[in-house]
């Protein structure tokens, strides 16, 4: 806070300097005063020798020279300079030879001022003045104060002088002149411009700061600089300033032996301390606040008095207290809760606390967790964007990220957990908190169902993938009967013919293969570990599967893809299943569709894809039967179905639901009864690297 930056001792150090300089001012002041009444005490009375004695002309000189750093100029009535000392040679940049009987002082002063003080003259007594009369004026009225004037020196540079004028006058009392005595008061200004602003920074600084300064006493009396101390305890500024409120009568009474104690523990070393404790307010609360105090004693070593400053702390020892009692909570959830949790480096992932359930659950010893890199528990997914988000990202942002991966406990036993982390501090270091739930019974679940509901897609397409297998196999057994006969009837076969036979069923052979590839791929048994997935090369393989009975169905299907969209972080197996669920479901859409009209439309399933700055969107759509808007929002619940008995379990959208968010993207859907249906993912892109 910005009040901390002005201690005490500082204060009282401008205090010191502010009250010095006071003091010199006054000093040089009356110098000054005392020295123009001298000088011209002195030269009144060297008029007066000269007059008698015309041998006393060097003394008269010697006088006038000695002031050296004072302006002493005399006229006659018509103003010709006939004086004009070593001083003023000094401060005006002119020789005297220069000025006497050739200037009056007019050359040294502001036109805009002398028209000033002509005027003054005019309002005050009637009289028309002009030039060098204004001085003459002034010697006649007698005047003896001092006025400041600005004073031109002959480089045109400009200082501020102290005037007093005088009235020359011959033994009968005629007037013959005047005398004018100036003094450059520049450092005199210079000092009182200091001190004005010193003053006003100590006042600006006192009303301020939130810090409420004062000067007390070892009596408990206060005085306070400020109204400030109203607002904090209530109580009027005067009635400390009176002494009709003592401090140590508001100091709440369980406290004041501490803040006995610790005045007396000052004493005893540098005098200086900082305390807190409790005062009763006028209204009865009671608040904290922080006393910042020095001690301040006389020669003899005794207590003159304290000068410091008072801060409500209330709020801070609140928050103080929310923390401690955060604290605990979280200690004691730590020690007991039933997931392991862990607390990490937020830089290095390395492992600075574990709780008991930690140790029980991957079977090492706390000691054997500390220091360990969490990664060597179980490594994140390929190029996640969790990892990064753990090292590197902005928590203002984000708070809480969550993620399944596989662990192993010590010994190498492999199970699933699902990680929640958000951001703290430990130790007054950036940290991660991080708990860890044992998922795997889950997982095996979904897993199971997972298949299942493949296995179903699957003998759904039989009828397909025998289709789709035959037609090879008919192909190889074509050009095998056409070399049989040629080989039975004794015919020799040509070379091109047999290459193009040769060539044929190995293209068919690989297609065969290639099916057969696929359906073991998508019949494999999932897991959760990603990678990086191209989305339009997974459609290709889903199609290959399931597009030739989407053809004997008589479906159209449409491909509008991006052949530039990158990758996204996803397990490509699951992402087939997503693309198959929602494929099977726009073809049993368009199956009950009504067809008996003349102008029914095309059986149409389209698949497009593209990319933004952020994502990979797909899209599939088809011109199927529609889904009513009451049921679009319960489409995925799990076992919710709108098929008949054995036709379906009700767990396709809900599986494709679960897969798209764990892959951290989104799914849409726009549909109207007889207008066919739209399904909208989006999934992020994968980390780029390099």
């Amino acid at each position: 806070m910005a009040s901390k930056d002005v201690s005490p001792s500082r204060i009282r150090a401008l205090l010191e300097e502010n009250a010095i300089l006071r003091k010199e001012i006054r000093v040089a002041r009356e110098a000054a005063e005392i020295t123009a009444s001298l000088v011209v005490k002195q030269f009144e009375e060297t008029e007066r020798v000269l007059q008698r004695l015309q041998n006393a002309n060097a003394q008269r000189k010697a006088v006038l020279d000695s002031a050296t750093q004072i302006a002493i100029i005399a006229t006659d009535l018509n103003g010709t300079i006939s004086v004009f000392n070593t001083g003023a040679e000094n401060l005006l940049q002119y020789r005297a030879k220069e000025v006497i009987g050739k200037a009056t002082p007019e050359i040294f002063l502001l036109k805009s001022e002398l028209k000033f003080h002509r005027e003054a003259i005019k309002v005050d007594s009637g009289r028309e003045v002009k030039g060098y009369e204004v001085f003459l004026e002034y010697a006649r009225q007698g005047r003896k104060e001092q006025q400041e004037w600005t004073y031109l020196r002959r480089d045109g540079t400009r200082f501020p002088a102290a005037l007093s004028i005088s009235a020359l006058r011959d033994p009968e009392g005629v007037l013959y002149g005047f005398l004018c005595i100036a003094m450059d008061v520049t450092e005199k200004k210079r000092s009182e411009k200091a001190l004005a602003e010193s003053e006003a920074n100590y006042r600006f600084l006192i009303d301020n700061i939130p810090n409420i300064v004062f000067r007390g006493y070892a009596d408990g009396a206060l005085d306070f600089f400020d109204d400030k101390i109203e607002v904090m305890t209530g109580f009027k500024r005067e009635l400390f300033d009176s002494r009709k409120l003592n401090w140590f009568d508001l100091i709440v009474e369980e406290d004041r032996p501490y803040v006995r104690r610790k005045f007396i523990e000052a004493l005893k070393s540098d005098k200086s301390y900082i305390r807190e404790y409790r005062i009763r307010k006028k209204d009865g609360k009671i608040i904290w606040v922080e006393g910042c105090s020095q001690i301040v004693c006389d020669e003899r070593g005794r207590v003159e008095f304290v000068t410091g400053s008072f801060l409500d702390v209330t709020e801070r020892k609140r928050a103080e207290e929310a923390l401690h009692e955060s604290e605990e909570k979280y200690r004691s959830l730590f020690i007991s809760g039933p997931n392991p949790i862990f607390v990490l480096d937020r830089e290095t992932l390395a492992i600075l606390d574990a709780s008991p359930s930690a140790e029980e659950t991957y079977d090492y010893y706390k000691d054997d967790l500390i220091g360990r890199n969490f990664e060597e528990l179980g490594a994140f997914e390929y190029e996640d964007e969790s990892l990064s988000l753990l090292e590197h990202r902005d928590w203002s942002d984000t708070g809480v990220f969550s993620q399944r991966i596989k662990h192993y406990r010590k010994g190498g036993e492999p199970f699933y957990v699902e990680v929640k982390a958000c951001p703290t501090s430990y130790q007054g270091r950036p940290a991660i908190i991080l708990a860890a739930s044992d998922i795997t019974e889950i997982i095996e679940k979904d897993a199971q169902l997972f298949q299942a509901s493949k296995m179903t897609t699957l003998g759904e397409m039989s009828a397909g993938i025998a289709h789709e297998l035959n037609q090879p196999l008919n192909a190889i057994k074509i050009g095998n009967d056409f070399l049989k006969k040629k080989v039975e009837q004794g015919e020799s076969i040509r070379s091109d013919e047999l290459h193009q036979v040769v060539t044929a069923a190995a293209g068919q052979v690989n297609r065969a293969s290639e099916i057969i590839r696929s359906l073991r791929e998508f019949g494999r048994k999932p897991d959760f570990r990603k990678e990086k997935v191209d989305v339009n090369m997974t459609i290709k393989d889903v199609m290959k599967i399931i597009g030739q009975q989407l053809i004997l169905q008589n479906i159209k299907v449409v491909y509008d893809l991006d052949e530039t969209a990158p990758p996204i972080l996803a397990n490509k197996n699951r992402l087939e299943q997503v693309i198959f669920n929602l494929v099977t479901n726009a073809r049993d859409a368009i199956g009950h569709q009504d067809h008996s009209s003349e102008n029914s439309a095309e059986n149409v399933i389209a698949l497009s894809t593209f990319a933004d700055q952020k994502h990979v969107n797909l899209t599939i759509s088809d011109t199927g039967i529609g889904i009513p808007e009451k049921n679009v929002q319960k489409i995925f619940e799990p076992f919710y179905t709108t098929k008949e008995v054995g036709k379906g379990m009700g767990l396709g959208l809900s599986i494709t639901y679960g897969i798209i968010r764990d892959f951290g993207g989104t799914i849409d859907v726009e549909s109207r009864p007889g207008g066919g249906t739209r399904f909208h993912l989006r999934f992020p892109l994968g980390k780029k690297t390099g």
